[in-house]
């Protein structure tokens, strides 16, 4: 396979070469780019700090208030609680969270910090799809530099490449920890307001004991989060959608649908949590995964007091997958696009497809298996930040097996990696560090299918 070398951009500000690599020959499909298809690519070049302007209000006039909320550190804003979201088509097996267990017990000792284009498509709004803006990637392909504007709702052939040198303060509820440390077939939900102070402590401390038992160079990793469709647990997991009004979340005219509870089939609400059925999710059908942990003053303003939970946070955190993305022939809006990504968790919690969200200020969304047309085979993955950009290498789409995949967040490094798994490899209750450094590692050679892409800061 050939690299391209890395180039250095001469524009100001920037001191250093940038390596965006094209495994293989570029090619331009639909008005999107594509290089050379890889199993694990490494992200470097977060820009660390910053500002965003996070929501405060949804006015029942429409207006949008919001506040500037500064962010710095590694990986930041993406070190902020994320929102996990899956769009079909998809066979949807195991998801696992895992945070590194000095993080993990930070956080029960003390409450979080007052402190996060494409979104993906489908939208209950007086049954219209908005479109989304575009937004710009760019790449490094045949030694040039690249950027393209990937307006992702309206039909690629629109899209060319260029050349360059609740309307009322929301009454959260007190939150409780999850108390798993064992799946049980039942959600294990973290919003009994009414449980004693001493009896969260305990669960706290009962649930990251399992990591004191010698810990590797670096730390042991603590699985926080854990869905298996056949055995149907959920073990601090809520599925969540955009449905609003059907039984849970908000519905009205001003603003849409709010989140609601997500109906064991995943394509409706509910009037309380499921556990997602083990069935196929058609196209333009997606539902989003929190933690179990209810809303506290940290998660800021959200629209629907009854679905405000909170996502997966910290600088150090494992997403696992376990997926199948089949065809099934939809050529209508978002069909035969199945996508993974996430979000800071803010965006859903007040408007995931709409202006009056701190998406449009850059407060992260991070896409990591997406189909960009209908019936491709090819993934992308590509990061949505102020310093975004998303590289041209790809994924090959699991049409008719399933994989697993990886997705880290570094601290150490200041990357996120993501990378398939053997078919064999266990979501267990704890991940060694030594195995996650090996995931950030060995991107440099092309006999694994490897990319390194850097972004411009």
């Amino acid at each position: 396979m050939k690299y391209t070398t890395a180039i250095v951009l001469a524009s100001t500000g920037l001191a250093s070469a940038l390596t965006q690599q094209c495994t293989g020959t570029a090619a331009e499909e639909g008005g999107n780019w594509f290089c050379g298809v890889i199993d694990q690519i490494l992200y470097e070049g977060f820009s660390g700090s910053g500002t965003y302007k996070a929501v405060t209000n949804m006015g029942e006039n429409g207006q949008c208030d919001s506040e500037d909320i500064p962010y710095s550190g590694p990986l930041a804003p993406l070190d902020e609680d994320l929102s996990i979201h899956i769009r079909g088509p998809i066979n949807f097996k195991e998801v696992a969270v895992y945070n590194l267990a000095s993080e993990s017990k930070k956080r029960d000792l003390a409450p979080s910090p007052h402190v996060h284009a494409r979104r993906h498509g489908h939208q209950h709004f007086h049954e219209q799809r908005k479109q989304k803006r575009a937004d710009w990637v760019t790449a490094t392909i045949d030694g040039k530099v690249v950027s393209w504007e990937n307006n992702y709702l309206v039909p690629a052939t629109e899209v060319a490449p260029v050349e360059t040198a609740a309307t009322e303060p929301v009454d959260y509820a007190v939150p409780e920890e999850p108390a798993a440390k064992e799946p049980a077939p039942t959600i294990k939900a973290a919003d009994d307001s009414k449980k004693s102070t001493k009896s969260k402590a305990s669960s706290k401390t009962n649930s990251k004991s399992k990591s004191k038992s010698k810990p590797a160079a670096g730390g042991n990793w603590d699985r926080v989060g854990y869905y298996n469709a056949e055995q149907q647990v959920a073990d601090n997991i809520v599925f969540l959608g955009n449905y609003g009004g059907e039984g849970s979340g908000i519905f009205d005219s001003v603003w849409g649908n709010s989140l609601s509870y997500l109906n064991a089939k995943g394509d409706g609400g509910s009037d309380s949590p499921n556990i997602l059925a083990d069935a196929l999710i058609p196209s333009n059908k997606e539902f989003a995964i929190f933690s179990s942990e209810k809303c506290d003053e940290s998660c800021g303003y959200a629209r629907a007091s009854d679905v405000a939970y909170k996502g997966f946070a910290g600088a150090n955190k494992v997403f696992l997958f376990h997926f199948k993305m089949p065809l099934d022939g939809d050529r209508s809006f978002n069909g035969d696009m199945p996508a993974i990504w996430a979000l800071n968790a803010r965006i859903p919690r007040t408007m995931q497809y709409g202006d009056c969200s701190c998406w449009t200020t850059g407060c992260g969304e991070a896409d990591i298996y997406e189909v960009l047309a209908s019936g491709d085979t090819k993934c992308k993955s590509t990061f949505h930040l102020k310093n975004g950009a998303g590289s041209s290498d790809y994924f090959d789409r699991p049409v008719d097996r399933y994989i697993k995949v990886a997705t880290v967040f570094d601290e150490k490094t200041a990357s996120v990696a993501i990378k398939q798994l053997p078919d064999d490899f266990d979501f267990s209750e704890g991940l060694n560090d030594e195995t996650v450094r090996s995931w950030v590692s060995g991107f440099a050679d092309a006999s694994k299918g490897s990319s390194l892409f850097q972004l411009a800061t």
